[in-house]
C-alpha cells in the first residue's frame, strides 16, 4: 500500500510539474500575443497615419489640376490646349488669356466598366491656382453654349478622397442646411 501510495504520489508530483511548466508556458505565450497585439494595432495606426498623408500629398499635388469629361474623341491631343482655352474664354471671360495658360494636358486611359464609345477624361494642369479656381468656380453658375453644353468639369482628386467626401455627404448637407 505505501508502495502504491509513493507511486501515486510521484504521479502527481510529475503532472502537478507539468501543469506548471504548462502554465509558465501558456503565460509566456499570452505575454508575446498581448505584446504582437499592441504592435499590430500601433503599426495599424502608423498605416493610417501615412496613407492619410500620403493621400493628402497627392492630391497637393494635383491641386492645379481639372478633369474634363465629355470632350469629344475628335479633338487630338495636339488640339487640346486650344480647345480649352475656349471653354476657359467662354466660362471666365474677365480673365486675361495669359492667365489660362496650360501647362500640360492629356487623355486618360479609358476604365474597362466604360463602353469604347464613351469619351476620355481629359487632365489638364492649369498654371495659375487663381485661374482654377475661377474656372470651377464659373462651372457652378454658368451655362456653356452648345459647342461645350456635354463637357463637365471637376477637380481632381484621388478616389479615396473622393469616397471619403462621400462618406462624409450627410454631415455636410445637414451643415449646409443649416447655414
Amino acid at each position: 500500500m505505501q508502495t502504491l501510495t509513493a507511486e501515486l504520489r510521484k504521479d502527481i508530483q510529475e503532472i502537478g510539474n507539468r501543469a506548471a511548466h504548462l502554465e509558465t508556458r501558456v503565460d509566456e505565450h499570452s505575454a508575446a500575443h498581448n505584446c504582437l497585439a499592441y504592435k499590430l494595432q500601433e503599426l495599424t495606426s502608423n498605416m493610417e497615419k501615412q496613407s492619410n498623408k500620403l493621400a493628402d500629398l497627392e492630391d497637393r499635388l494635383r491641386r492645379n489640376n481639372l478633369r474634363f469629361r465629355g470632350i469629344p474623341e475628335k479633338v487630338g491631343n495636339n488640339d487640346l490646349d486650344r480647345y480649352l482655352q475656349e471653354v476657359f474664354l467662354q466660362l471666365t471671360p474677365e480673365l486675361h488669356p495669359d492667365q489660362l495658360i496650360i501647362d500640360r494636358a492629356h487623355r486618360l486611359r479609358r476604365p474597362a466598366h466604360l463602353p469604347t464609345s464613351s469619351t476620355r477624361d481629359v487632365i489638364a494642369r492649369i498654371h495659375f491656382f487663381h485661374a482654377k479656381e475661377r474656372i470651377l468656380r464659373a462651372t457652378r453658375n454658368a451655362e456653356l453654349p452648345d459647342k461645350f453644353r456635354d463637357i463637365k468639369i471637376f477637380s481632381d482628386l484621388l478616389a479615396e478622397t473622393l469616397q471619403f467626401r462621400k462618406s462624409l455627404a450627410h454631415i455636410t448637407t445637414a451643415l449646409r442646411g443649416k447655414v
